[in-house]
């Protein structure tokens, strides 16, 4: 880790989420030539499973260059996109996971999300409830997430059905989150950069322990990377051999809580089935509303998920290769560390 940062810092993702809205560059509609494109792709495929579909497998031509750029402009920008679009109300499950493989295929290298090692994740309420079960995870029910973020350098989510009522996805910059910290209290700034234990909720590799402790801030290779989730945080505190948090730590957690409340800070919408939303790990907080979902399986509330890696991706500090999040980034070929 290469020091404390304790100066606000000037990126092109150090964005408002009052200042978002009125901004279209962080959009793109699918036309009907990129349509026509997956069609055409999933017409190749279609029957087979997603695991056995290569990117030469589906081929893009046309979207695919678009997608390999806003792969760059997520990762070098605003770390925010929306592509909407996806015609997936003529899809069935397995063509709108292999809709999302496919695409993913050209935009980064697909990374696991669990201890199986699983690559891509259907997002369902299954009526588990994480205060009762200690190897669930918030997107397994309908209950708010709060504001976290994802494994890999980008996560990659369809949205296939809408809730009943609810679900609204929510946006912030951590490297705005950073700035109104050291500019409030240049002090927890520097505990926020110190680390924390999280709970690994069942979902560590082999060998590993049930806890991993990194900062929820790190800034490295000239760049602010971030990793928090306040649940896991607060959950790791079961655990005997994790040390209590401190005052310092709960009040840098609170201040966190409290911006992430700041709508001139964040930023609301509503995903609309055929959306979706590529997020920067390392400079996207993202949260998603409670929701009241329809009885029937067939209409419930559907999204399908990536982690992605980038084979150029940014330069990746050494204490997150010990993370189920971030280590797999690592064995990328060409991935830079130190």
């Amino acid at each position: 880790m290469s020091g404390y940062r304790t100066s606000p810092i000037d990126a092109p993702a150090a964005w408002y989420g009052s200042s978002l809205a009125s901004r279209d560059d962080w959009r793109y509609t699918l036309t009907a030539e990129d349509i026509d494109e997956l069609d055409a792709a999933l017409d190749g495929v279609r029957g087979r499973s997603w695991q056995d579909v290569t990117r030469d497998d589906f081929p893009l031509p046309r979207l695919g260059k678009r997608l390999q750029e806003i792969a760059e402009i997520i990762d070098a920008g605003l770390g925010i996109f929306l592509l909407s679009g996806v015609p997936v109300e003529r899809m069935s499950g397995d063509e709108a996971a292999l809709a999302l493989w496919g695409m993913g295929q050209h935009v980064g290298v697909p990374q696991p999300q669990d201890a199986e090692r699983t690559l891509l994740h259907h997002v369902r309420d299954t009526g588990a409830k994480f205060e009762t079960d200690p190897n669930v995870r918030i997107y397994q029910t309908n209950a708010e997430q709060v504001f976290h973020n994802d494994g890999g350098d980008l996560v990659m989510l369809l949205c296939r059905r809408s809730a009943k009522s609810g679900g609204a996805s929510r946006m912030a910059s951590a490297v705005t989150m950073f700035n109104e910290v050291v500019k409030r209290d240049p002090e927890l700034a520097i505990v926020l950069q110190q680390p924390f234990h999280f709970d690994a909720r069942g979902q560590q590799l082999p060998g590993r322990p049930r806890t991993q402790e990194v900062p929820i801030f790190v800034w490295h290779g000239d760049r602010l990377n971030a990793l928090h989730k306040r649940h896991y945080i607060e959950a790791a505190q079961r655990f005997e051999e994790v040390p209590r948090l401190t005052e310092k730590q709960i009040a840098a957690l609170d201040l966190l809580d409290e911006l992430f409340e700041d709508p001139d800070i964040t930023f609301s919408f509503e995903m609309a089935p055929g959306d979706i939303q590529i997020a920067g790990n390392f400079s996207i907080f993202h949260a998603r509303e409670s929701f009241e979902d329809y009885e029937e399986f067939e209409q419930k509330r559907h999204m399908l998920r990536l982690w992605l890696g980038l084979e150029d991706g940014r330069q990746l500090p050494p204490i997150y290769r010990e993370t189920r999040e971030f280590g797999p980034l690592f064995d990328i070929p060409g991935r830079l560390a130190g």
